[in-house]
């Protein structure tokens, strides 16, 4: 445990922790999900501070840094720590602590992280190449520039779709030996909320990308500058590749994954931005569209060690906000980047990320919890469970219509890999998703329709109410623990077939309410509750409801069904979205299971924007 210091404000506890290794050898790519030590507590949350990281090699006795010119980082994903590529190697500047009451709290992460590495040694010349994924196929061999599992153009200048990026080698040499063990060692620290006197207001993290300007995702390829079409060419200095996005925050920044679209406050509070460039980038800057003011500018450091990291991108500027920058999310900006085009770069990227504050609530330690109480609440409010109460489309509310682009049943059901109609699934290579879980209206609500919309609009509720632990989670889960008993007082204002529905599932639902944050924190539980741990409640915290405030009796009537909002799970339609959203703009790209429809397919002061 240490005391505050000139950079974390408060009391704080620090560990450092070490990887599993990554077996490589020269030339050798790895990209995949590793299982990390997860440095923060498992049973509650707590203030992250700073972190850092890197690799090293050798004996864990005699582990030595890596420079980036030998293990090449073409990004990490996960959130044990914060990091993009690259330019965060030994870099504290984008996960730096913030001042008391904000921060960002731990629970939401879990302990799996992806690795996107390449072993440059033995490349030579070639080292670019490499670390741009220029394959002609999938089968290890490293031919030079070519179209990472597409075929060679005739033009060794240009690319075939889907070159470079995340779709790379197995192997840039033909090299088995030596191999080297990698491992991440990153350091953190974090306070617990019991020690600070205040409530801390979390922060959460939105982020937009670039690329689909150019009708590309995550992705795409800067050409030599003589094959780059005229309007993608920066004025004066036609070897500057320039793509600009224009569009309100709202559409153009969605949460962690880039391409959703943002639903959050209406007033964005922006405390920090920061960018992710590969190599070849020469900066990005955000707008107001409007004014024309700069909102954030990401700038770049190149190494120039030849033993370390020249011609390497080391740093990508962070730029802090204090007062906060406020800006409304239906704001239009521009993002806009740079990237050098003198000879062609493959598989860049171009995302943005800005610290906003979540304005949901203050988290003191009864919020931080990571298990809720419940309690059998003396009568079952039915309002309050299912409190649109009947069944109803949910399709037009969904991330597949608003990142997708299908906002009607009909264009669901006739979309060619949408099988078994009402009672099918849309499938595709992310993943299978039941029509009637997105249609229960139009598929005629019948039973087991019912069903999959009950259950689903418990578990939105509960993960609405249940972010956070404390007396609004309880209360809503220990409500649908009422609900469940055929005999508790309230529950007749069902009608029968959701009843039913409470009845067969209501206790488990709520059991595993309790468990709150990401589900792997809670794998190894040693003492998961049970039906036999849930008392009555305190009646004088479930205090009666006048007839006034009661259920409507035409909104929930025995023996009728009556529309009520569904809520899509976010992660099916994240998952919906991206196989349309790959349909749509990878339509030359081989994949198999993808949609097709009928269509073509601050001053920064605290001023309001």
């Amino acid at each position: 445990r240490r005391e505050a210091t000139a950079d974390i404000d408060r009391p704080h506890w620090f560990r450092s922790c070490l990887g599993p290794p990554l077996t490589m050898t020269p030339g050798g790519v790895v990209n995949q999900a590793f299982v990390l030590n997860y440095p923060f507590p498992k049973d509650r949350r707590v203030l992250i501070g700073t972190r850092m990281w890197e690799f090293v090699q050798g004996d864990l006795d005699d582990l030595r840094p890596v420079e980036i010119n030998q293990l090449y980082i073409h990004h990490i994903a996960g959130s044990v720590v914060l990091g993009n590529g690259a330019e965060n190697v030994r870099q504290s500047e984008e996960d730096a602590a913030f001042s008391l009451p904000l921060g960002m709290l731990s629970g939401d992460d879990n302990d799996r992280m992806i690795f996107h590495v390449i072993d440059l040694r033995e490349t030579g010349d070639q080292w670019l190449e490499c670390l741009e994924c220029r394959c002609p196929d999938g089968e290890g061999s490293y031919l030079g520039i070519g179209g990472s599992g597409g075929e060679l153009s005739d033009d060794e200048d240009e690319i075939e779709e889907g070159a470079g990026g995340v779709s790379c080698c197995y192997n840039c040499t033909d090299l088995l030996t030596p191999t080297i063990d990698y491992r991440m060692r990153y350091n953190v620290t974090y306070t617990e909320l019991s020690e600070i006197e205040e409530p801390v207001e979390p922060l959460i993290m939105i982020s937009a990308d670039v690329a689909p300007t150019i009708d590309r995702y995550i992705e795409w390829d800067v050409p030599m500058w003589q094959n780059m079409p005229e309007e993608h060419a920066l004025p004066g200095n036609p070897k500057v590749q320039v793509l600009e996005r224009v569009g309100t925050l709202r559409e153009l920044f969605g949460g962690f994954f880039p391409g959703a679209v943002y639903t959050g406050n209406d007033l964005l509070e922006v405390h920090r931005c920061i960018g992710h460039l590969h190599i070849a980038g020469l900066g990005m800057w955000l707008y107001d569209a409007i004014t024309g003011d700069l909102l954030c500018h990401n700038d770049v450091k190149y190494g120039d060690d030849p033993a370390a990291d020249k011609g390497f991108l080391k740093t990508v500027t962070v730029t802090n906000y204090d007062p906060p920058l406020q800006i409304l999310s239906d704001r239009e900006v521009r993002l806009v980047t740079h990237y050098d085009a003198e000879i062609l770069h493959t598989g860049v990227m171009g995302l943005i990320f800005l610290m906003v504050a979540e304005k949901d609530m203050a988290v003191g330690p009864v919020e931080a919890a990571l298990t809720a109480d419940v309690c059998l609440a003396p009568r079952c409010d039915v309002a309050a469970v299912l409190p649109n109460g009947g069944c109803r489309d949910a399709l037009p509310d969904s991330i597949l219509c608003s990142f997708g682009g299908v906002c009607s049943c009909d264009d669901l059901l006739a979309i060619k890999d949408t099988v078994g109609g009402c009672g099918g699934v849309y499938m595709s290579s992310f993943g299978n998703v039941s029509v009637a879980s997105l249609c229960a209206e139009h598929c005629g609500c019948g039973e087991d329709i019912l069903e999959e919309s009950v259950l689903e609009q418990i578990e939105q509720q509960t993960e609405d109410n249940c972010h956070y632990a404390g007396e609004k989670c309880t209360r809503y889960l220990s409500n649908v623990y009422a609900c469940a008993q055929p005999w508790a007082k309230g529950s007749e204002e069902f009608n029968d077939s959701v009843m039913a529905i409470l009845a067969q599932n209501g206790e488990e639902m709520a059991l595993e309410g309790t468990k709150i944050g990401d589900p792997s924190l809670h794998r190894f539980d040693t003492k998961p509750l049970t039906k036999s741990d849930v008392r009555s409640c305190d009646p004088k915290d479930y205090p009666e409801k006048s007839e006034a405030t009661g259920v409507n009796s035409n909104t929930v009537k025995k023996n009728s069904f009556h529309p009520f909002y569904l809520f899509p799970v976010v992660v099916v339609g994240i998952i919906v979205g991206l196989g349309l959203y790959s349909h749509s703009r990878r339509k030359k790209q081989k994949i198999d299971a993808v949609a097709k429809s009928g269509s073509s397919e601050a001053d920064k002061d605290e001023e309001v924007i």
